[in-house]
């Protein structure tokens, strides 16, 4: 799908554009959304640029994903995605700035792209050239790292909450939940760096001398933008240490329990052998055995059972093991 946003009375118009049709002259960001292998085309000849294939929009190699080539520079980040969802993902969004217009090519739809078509289309927001609609939806992707980033933190200080405050009258901890919890908001968290740092390379790209020169007003704002990027950067490393600290404690709480649930398991058997011990000598099958004929031999045998067994349970909780 097309849609050529065209400036009209201080907005942004969206008009679809069919692939036999024409971009329309005013257009200042032209929108492809999983395009057809004839849209991809339509756009090539009609704006004489070589739209990269979702193939290669994967490519993680810089000179990929960040080059100029006909007075046109192509720039690819990557983008989260569904990240109110059960499954957050992200995908490859490609922009490309050639003259005062912008092209952005992408298979899916994060959520930057419609708060920013939204805004333009209220006037809310500096679109008269692609540069403005460049960093507008730069500043939004930017804006929506930060809330997930705010939502992480918000996740980590329940986590430690749940997990280091104890309350009596609250139910057992499961522990399964937690691990679940913290892989979630690690996968988040990481998600988001690498969005960060693919925003920060093309930011990068931008502000180097080239063919194609930016306004000096465009460059503030984009370096204001840069650095944005780089304290969320260093805020998502500050996350990522106490998500892996979150981690090492709910392990450390699992081997706890299970020392404790072996530590039972090993006091019963010392309190049981010396019992099972008396029952073992008396069960032998000797003739001459002194208490077999001892009208008290049974009651002694029991009783020396019992007390074999109080005497370690009385002294392991006497030096606190129990």
């Amino acid at each position: 799908m097309i849609t050529a946003y065209v400036r009209s009375n201080g907005t942004l118009s969206p008009l679809p554009v069919e692939p036999h049709g024409q971009i329309p002259e005013a257009v200042v960001w032209l929108d492809l959304l999983e395009p057809t292998p004839e849209e991809e085309h339509f756009v090539d000849e009609v704006l004489g640029l070589d739209v990269p294939s979702e193939e290669e929009m994967q490519e993680i190699e810089v000179s990929s994903r960040l080059y100029q080539e006909r007075g046109a520079l192509y720039m690819t980040a990557t983008v989260m995605v569904g990240a109110d969802t059960a499954k957050p993902g992200r995908s490859p969004v490609t922009f490309v700035l050639v003259g005062h217009r912008l092209l952005t090519l992408r298979y899916a739809e994060p959520l930057p792209f419609r708060v920013f078509a939204a805004k333009a289309r209220r006037h809310t927001v500096p679109s008269s050239t692609g540069e403005e609609v460049l960093a507008g939806l730069l500043d939004a992707i930017v804006d929506r790292v930060a809330d997930i980033l705010e939502r992480v933190q918000g996740e980590i200080d329940t986590l430690s909450s749940d997990i280091f405050v104890r309350d009596e009258n609250a139910p057992k901890l499961d522990f399964d939940e937690v691990l679940r919890r913290v892989g979630q908001v690690q996968a988040l968290t990481t998600q988001a760096r690498e969005s960060l740092v693919s925003i920060a390379r093309l930011l990068s790209f931008i502000g180097r001398p080239g063919e194609t020169k930016l306004p000096k007003a465009f460059e503030r704002g984009f370096k204001t933008i840069a650095r944005d990027v780089m304290a969320l950067s260093d805020h998502a490393s500050f996350l990522t240490s106490n998500i892996n600290f979150m981690l090492d404690a709910t392990l450390g709480m699992i081997n706890n329990e299970q020392n404790g649930i072996i530590k039972i398991f090993s006091v019963a058997a010392v309190v049981f052998l010396p019992p099972t011990l008396v029952a073992s000598i008396y069960g032998m099958n000797f003739d001459i055995i002194p208490e077999l004929k001892w009208q008290f031999g049974y009651l002694w045998a029991i009783g020396l059972m019992v007390a074999s067994a109080i005497v370690p349970y009385w002294y392991f909780k006497r030096r606190g093991w129990l």
